[in-house]
């Protein structure tokens, strides 16, 4: 094989892939896959909740009328999906905001005295160390529901904790 005709097909062989890949992006044909199950935020809403360390937060804001049936859903959801953390624990709060409801049916939360008008009272959010909610997911009033749904948060809750830096 000659010379030239050798580097002719080596560079074929390295600019072809480049080209295809070039076109398969630019025409569409790919759509990358997200693997979250909540909700990306679009506005930037910062909550800085004071810890001793930084660490990542599971957040409930119910409505200041008091708690019906569907928040107490809500507080089940938010026990029992940082029960489920197991070993994770240490590096995620569970926080309800309000310092008005007795939260001793669930001992996993904890109160915390902010309020934020930004936040909806009919979700759970997910914080990130610095204080920025990145995730929301929807409440609900069936337990089945609430149970997909606290699987969903603690998916996207492990798969956040693996590739964090701080928390």
């Amino acid at each position: 094989m000659k010379s030239k005709s050798f580097f002719g097909i080596f560079v074929a062989m390295a600019v072809v892939p480049l080209v295809l890949a070039y076109l398969v992006l630019k025409m569409g044909w790919y759509t990358p896959a997200a693997t979250n199950k909540g909700k990306f935020l679009q506005q930037e809403i910062v909550l800085p909740i004071k810890t001793e360390t930084p660490m990542w937060s599971i957040v409930y804001q119910p409505q200041a009328s008091g708690c019906d049936a569907f928040c107490e859903e809500q507080l089940y959801g938010l026990n029992q999906t940082y029960l489920a953390l197991g070993k994770l624990q240490k590096r995620v709060n569970a926080w309800v905001l309000t310092n008005e409801m007795p939260l001793q049916d669930y001992p996993a939360t904890k109160a915390y005295s902010a309020n934020n008008q930004d936040l909806d009272s009919d979700h759970i959010y997910v914080i990130d160390p610095m204080g920025k909610v990145i995730l929301k997911y929807p409440g609900s009033q069936t337990r089945e529901i609430t149970i997909r749904t606290s699987k969903d948060i603690l998916s996207d809750l492990k798969k956040l904790l693996n590739y964090a830096r701080i928390g």
